[in-house]
């Protein structure tokens, strides 16, 4: 069930969520399917397609949808519920639907995972073509880091100038992901793109690790 969504939903153009994180707010505005990775280790994931032509209604896609979340959630102990309630400020669940709707013949769909274990375990895209098969959050002086690697200007950097700070966040991720972060950009692995202050596309194939702060 959850793998087909993830292959329902793919990007077609751009929407935008405002996002609140330290104190202000965070415009996540992907231009194609994209994920959001907080520095609590939380996820954000935006999905779109098109919509004129379907055989299916609105109604149904929605339905389809929250009876994933919430299969999900009761399968992981938590409330067989796609939505948080707003009024706990305790509240929370594996998975969450931020919002969903069709407008204008685009069908788009934001999703909320408390944890990288969830989005992976949710999506089920591990072993598909294009499909992330790992992704971890932490930090620098908490994870392991390998390979080669450029700072936010592209240039070709040490691994001990990137592990120098130990306090500087990390996303390690395995697959093809346009990807923001909450946070500047520091240092990335040699072959992935950085878009901008808070936004990378990773590697087609293998590992990539992303520096922020």
């Amino acid at each position: 069930m959850r793998k087909k969504i993830a292959c329902f939903l793919t990007a077609m153009l751009a929407v935008a969520a405002v996002l609140s994180g330290c104190g202000k707010k965070i415009k996540f505005e992907p231009e194609s399917s994209s994920i959001y990775v907080k520095k609590d280790g939380t996820v954000v994931s935006a999905d779109m397609e098109t919509f004129s032509g379907s055989n299916y209604s609105e109604e149904e896609l929605k339905t389809y949808v929250e009876d994933a979340v919430k299969a999900y959630n009761k399968e992981h102990g938590a409330q067989a519920s796609a939505y948080v309630d707003e009024k706990d400020k305790d509240a929370s669940l594996p998975v969450s639907v931020e919002s969903l709707e069709v407008k204008d013949e685009i069908a788009s769909l934001f999703l909320n995972y408390a944890s990288c274990k969830d989005y992976l375990e949710f999506t089920g895209t591990a072993g598909m073509e294009g499909g992330i098969g790992q992704m971890e959050k932490s930090t620098v002086a908490e994870m392991t880091l390998e390979g080669e690697f450029q700072n936010a200007k592209g240039e070709s950097v040490s691994l001990d100038g990137v592990t120098k700070n130990g306090k500087y966040h990390v996303v390690k991720i395995e697959g093809p992901v346009t990807m923001q972060v909450e946070g500047k950009v520091q240092f990335a692995s040699s072959g992935v793109t950085i878009d901008g202050d808070h936004t990378v596309t990773t590697l087609g194939t293998g590992v990539s690790f992303i520096v922020f702060k």
